[in-house]
């Protein structure tokens, strides 16, 4: 009590001049209303621009929570596509029912470490076998090809890209199919084998995904032909391709599961048994 009214005594002159001050404004706007009308006006364009900087402050904060939002809202309407769906035909003579059967399922993940400049590249995502993520299971960023997936922990997976010495996936251009490799070097390019010299390639068409197996569903992107060796004595064109997923940028990504696995490898098995060959 000592202390405060020591400070008051010490800034008596300042506390009063504060007071009279506020009483005379209180005054002044109180009964005038040209003060009134521009003290309201100009307060509140002042408390407007506090508000204003106070939301972009809260807008940037939530960056990863927005972010993750829209990577499982482009996950679920991926998931909406046609061409992720078989179409289950129980015809009985006229009579055709056409009901879709869910096959791929995309799960949204953060990429939360990557590497380029290695013959090996790995990424590493923020979602494991926990989150459903498994061995084997095909990557994408939007609709270009990003990897697949060769380990898991709990709540993390490995993901060896296609800018990886030993990635191989088969590929479609223009109907004919081939190898993707990556021969090293550039992040941004690799090289398309086994499309017999006949087939007219030219640059500019697409690399697409074939389907076969269970990474990725058909027609996912891959990049666009940039040269044909046309001078080689193969009887194989050799292409080199500009990937279309740029491994510099890449933050979010989609990881599919394919629903039709175990019914797929199941029959297979079946059958090698009924041959009584191993399937390779």
């Amino acid at each position: 009590m000592r202390n405060i009214l020591a400070l008051i005594q010490r800034f008596y002159v300042t506390l009063a001049f504060m007071g009279l001050l506020a009483l005379s404004l209180f005054m002044l706007f109180s009964s005038n209303n040209y003060h009134r009308s521009a003290f309201v006006e100009h307060s509140s364009d002042l408390v407007g621009k506090v508000y204003n900087q106070r939301d972009k402050l809260a807008q940037y904060l939530r960056l990863g929570e927005i972010n993750d939002h829209l990577a499982l809202e482009n996950a679920r309407l991926r998931a909406r596509l046609p061409e992720n769906y078989l179409l289950r035909d129980t015809s009985t003579g006229d009579m055709l029912d056409t009901a879709g059967v869910l096959r791929y399922r995309f799960r949204p993940a953060r990429v939360i470490n990557a590497t380029i400049n290695r013959d090996m590249n790995y990424l590493t995502l923020d979602r494991g076998s926990e989150q459903g993520i498994q061995k084997d299971m095909g990557v994408i960023a939007g609709q270009s090809v990003v990897g697949i997936v060769t380990s898991t922990s709990d709540n993390f997976s490995i993901v060896m890209p296609v800018i990886h010495s030993n990635f191989r996936t088969p590929v479609r251009i223009k109907g004919f199919f081939g190898q993707l490799t990556w021969p090293g070097g550039s992040p941004q390019r690799a090289q398309v084998d086994d499309i017999p010299k006949h087939a007219r390639i030219m640059p500019g068409d697409s690399v697409t995904t074939t389907g076969f197996g269970f990474t990725f569903p058909a027609g996912q992107l891959i990049g666009f032909v940039e040269e044909v060796d046309m001078l080689s004595k193969e009887s194989f064109h050799v292409i080199t391709i500009r990937l279309s997923t740029d491994y510099r940028k890449v933050n979010y990504v989609e990881v599919i599961s394919d629903l039709m696995r175990q019914e797929i490898e199941t029959l297979q098995l079946r059958q090698d048994s009924i041959d009584g060959t191993d399937r390779p």
